[in-house]
């Protein structure tokens, strides 16, 4: 290697973007030629002037073995303005001198290609790249040898940096063209189309040339889109731009494809001329099914909204009529159950002095009457006061007075009442001999009267030679006592059980319970008696082995000795 004066050195470079064709590394130190054929070089010298070249451009000459013959002073120039950089024929003063190892792959495409051969060469001044195309020729004698190979550079590089940049614009476009369409039309003056891409195809399964030359409107119709706008045929008539135009086309089974349009007239730059239109359409077909079940669905919600209001009126008008019913119910019920027992009172006095004898002695057979009408009057009492019950606690009118009861008392109170009852029948009554020492917070008379009922029902509904019995604990949490009537009669089926405290229920099916009278209120009134005393009232039942009603009631505290009202 020859190391050249430090001015005038220089390093040889070729770009690095290459004809195709090209092999090697260039780049490569300049060294001295030794033995190269002077008389091949001067025979290629007295050619020079033979060959046709824009002598605009810098150009060279170099031998077969890369010895550089000529130069032209254009090449001078732009060696000189390159500094300590140079392109691939070398520096201007190694001309005749050195062979350049950088052109060697260059020479060896020429003669492999046996034409011109294309090479762009990138060299950086001032720290920014410029970009030379190398054009090399092969030089023939004339027998056709190739002798030598001549070359000139053209600075390519406004054109190849606008070529690079019209590549990154066109690829931002496609980028941005596929993300927002699925496919591309082009249309000329009279809205025929002259492009449409291939992605219709894919689509539409059929080939998108059968449509070129075609408007729309022969192979599909326009349409309102959802917002109820049909902008495209105005807009195109007016050359304005136009989006979201619904485009159907209907598929050979009969499937209607969706599309939307949209659109920019194109004009000529230089006359204004109106040349077309470009733009995209996108597939909405989904979005129209998804929109025509929404509006299904919208309208059902809708029709089921309307239904369901005329239902709530209809609902309000009924029930402020059944409040003014039940009012006026339980206001003729108080009122009529107050006027009839006055005169029943009378009649059932009247009665029992009759079977006493109290105005003198009667015949047997009156006695009996007055027996029937007694009783008679004592049921229909009885009937009288559970429906003034249902009608003062349903009317909000009941008042309780609660006190701290022994609840020992109250419950042999009750049994007392109807242990006769069911000696009487013929029932085991050892199991109502209850010993408690708890005390409660309850009204007297109406807790009474609800353990009363359900002795009363629990004789009423236990076959001769059954048994009843009572048993009391303190419920979870000791704040309530539980007083449990059980008895061995018919029992409640599953089907009755959830019915029993509902107003006018009675357990029918049943042969035995035929033959008991009733309202089918006492249990009703009794479980509304024990939850406005802040207790409760449940059953269990098998039917044919018996039920067991259970009364809770609040445990005293002390703190209401005294009473308190309701």
């Amino acid at each position: 290697m020859v190391e050249r004066p430090k001015q005038n050195k220089k390093i040889v470079e070729l770009a690095s973007r290459r004809s195709a064709k090209s092999a090697g590394a260039f780049g490569a130190s300049i060294s001295r030629a030794d033995g190269h054929g002077l008389a091949a070089n001067e025979q290629v010298l007295s050619l020079i002037s033979q060959i046709l070249v824009d002598e605009s451009l810098p150009f060279y000459v170099a031998a077969l073995d890369g010895t550089v013959i000529h130069i032209n002073d254009h090449y001078s120039k732009l060696d000189a303005a390159l500094v300590d950089i140079t392109l691939a024929p070398g520096a201007s003063d190694t001309v005749g001198q050195f062979r350049v190892p950088s052109l060697k792959p260059v020479i060896e495409d020429v003669l492999a290609t046996d034409t011109t051969v294309r090479a762009e060469e990138i060299v950086r001044i001032n720290g920014r790249d410029r970009i030379f195309l190398g054009r090399h020729s092969p030089v023939r004698d004339a027998q056709k040898n190739i002798i030598a190979v001549a070359g000139t550079y053209e600075d390519v590089t406004v054109q190849v940096r606008g070529i690079e940049e019209a590549n990154k614009t066109q690829a931002r476009f496609q980028d941005f063209a596929r993300a927002s369409s699925d496919w591309f039309f082009e249309c000329d003056a009279d809205m025929r189309i002259r492009t449409l891409s291939e992605r219709f195809t894919a689509i539409v399964g059929q080939p998108a040339s059968l449509f070129l030359g075609s408007k729309f409107e022969q192979f599909g119709r326009l349409e309102e889109n959802l917002d109820g706008r049909i902008d495209g045929p105005r807009a195109i008539r007016g050359r304005k731009p136009f989006r979201e135009q619904l485009f159907i086309v209907s598929e050979p089974s009969g499937r209607d494809l969706k599309f939307h349009l949209s659109g920019v007239p194109v004009f000529d730059r230089q006359t204004g001329d109106f040349k077309g239109y470009r733009g995209v359409g996108m597939d909405v077909t989904t979005r129209y099914v998804q929109a025509q079940e929404a509006a299904g669905i919208r309208s059902n919600l809708e029709g089921l909204l309307a239904e369901l209001t005329r239902k709530n009126l209809a609902l309000d008008v009924a029930s402020g009529q059944a409040t003014s019913a039940l009012r006026a119910k339980n206001e003729f019920l108080a009122a009529m159950s107050h006027e009839l027992r006055t005169p029943l009172n009378a009649i059932i006095g009247f009665a029992e002095a009759f079977e006493h004898q109290t105005f003198g002695a009667l015949e047997s057979s009156y006695i009996g009457y007055a027996e029937d009408i007694r009783k008679s009057g004592q049921h229909l009492l009885g009937l009288i006061n559970d429906i003034l019950d249902v009608a003062v606690i349903e009317s909000g009118g009941l008042t309780l007075q609660v006190d701290e009861l022994d609840l020992g008392g109250v419950i042999t109170k009750a049994v007392h009442m109807n242990a006769e009852a069911a000696r009487k029948k013929g029932l085991n009554i050892d199991g109502l001999e209850v010993q408690c020492d708890i005390y409660v917070k309850a009204d007297d008379r109406r807790l009474t009267q609800i353990l009363v009922n359900l002795l009363s029902n629990a004789i009423k509904f236990t076959p001769e030679g059954g048994a009843i019995g009572l048993e009391v604990q303190l419920a979870k949490g000791d704040s309530h006592a539980d007083i449990t009537l059980w008895d061995t009669g018919i029992g409640i089926s599953d089907e009755q059980l959830p019915h029993m405290f509902e107003k006018f229920h009675q357990v029918t099916e049943h042969i035995y319970s035929r033959a008991q009278e009733g309202t089918g209120l006492g249990l009703h009134i009794s479980r509304e008696l024990a939850r406005m005393m802040d207790g409760d009232l449940t059953v269990s039942s098998k039917e044919g082995e018996g039920s067991r009603f259970t009364v809770s009631v609040p445990i005293s505290d002390g703190s209401d000795s005294d009473g308190s009202f309701i």
